[in-house]
């Protein structure tokens, strides 16, 4: 499995989408706006996505911080997100202010990525969550993941809630 099955979204697509902006600011600067719409067809790429199509709504705050030694900390205070199952218009909202740090070992070249608070994440077994609390997934040096999500907290399955 590639590095872009385990789809963080509070932060990583967010930030994707204000990456000219967010990105600018290198490590300076208060977190920027990263609202918007991530539509049903990119969401339904990665594994891990519900079954039925869904968007989610983006409303709030988030940054990049890239430290010296190379580790990186996604941030997103204030971010909340409305997932909507399309087939049925049902909705749900969640606040996802959770922050990932990612760390890359020097010897092995795996990524690891450690979120903590409140994120969510679609996995390819842990499906669409709500992840509170300390979790974690690795990748190897090309990408494979090699640790699924694992870790201590609660995972509210979105699919089950909407479905």
């Amino acid at each position: 499995m590639k590095r872009a099955i385990v789809l963080a979204l509070s932060i990583i697509l967010a930030l994707t989408m204000a990456a000219p902006t967010v990105l600018a600011q290198g490590n300076g600067g208060a977190p920027e706006d990263v609202s918007g719409t991530i539509p049903s067809d990119v969401i339904a790429q990665f594994p891990g996505a519900c079954s039925f199509p869904m968007e989610f709504e983006l409303s709030g705050k988030g940054k990049i911080i890239v430290l010296p030694d190379g580790r990186r900390i996604l941030t997103s205070p204030g971010l909340d997100v409305t997932i909507t199952n399309l087939k049925t218009d049902e909705q749900a909202t969640f606040n996802i202010t959770g922050t990932f740090h990612e760390t890359t070992d020097p010897e092995t070249g795996d990524v690891t990525t450690r979120v903590t608070g409140r994120n969510l994440l679609l996995d390819p077994e842990a499906g669409t969550v709500i992840a509170i609390g300390n979790f974690s997934f690795v990748f190897d040096k090309n990408g494979d993941l090699i640790q699924p999500l694992e870790g201590e907290g609660q995972l509210i399955d979105v699919c089950a809630l909407l479905g």
